[in-house]
């Protein structure tokens, strides 16, 4: 992984609306099975499982969604 440069993975189920940010969000798009994602801050659950933010962009940069994902959720593919 290059230095600076966040990872990416793409979405491999299903992410509830409730842990999609609506304040970070263009109001229309909801995350879907396939979107490609950035990595932000990761953090555990209060289950302990791994999870972080995964933010979703549009190819002009506007943001899709911001959610809080579980790594099971992503596969990494950079």
């Amino acid at each position: 992984m290059t230095a600076g440069r966040p990872r990416r993975a793409r979405v491999i189920a299903r992410i509830p609306q409730d842990r999609v940010d609506p304040l970070l969000c263009d109001g229309v798009s909801c995350p879907r099975i396939g979107d490609v994602v950035e990595l932000e801050q990761g953090f555990t659950s209060p289950q302990g499982e791994p999870m972080g933010i995964a933010v979703c962009a549009n190819e002009d940069g506007t943001i899709r969604w911001v959610a809080d994902v579980f790594d099971a959720e992503l596969e990494l593919i950079s």
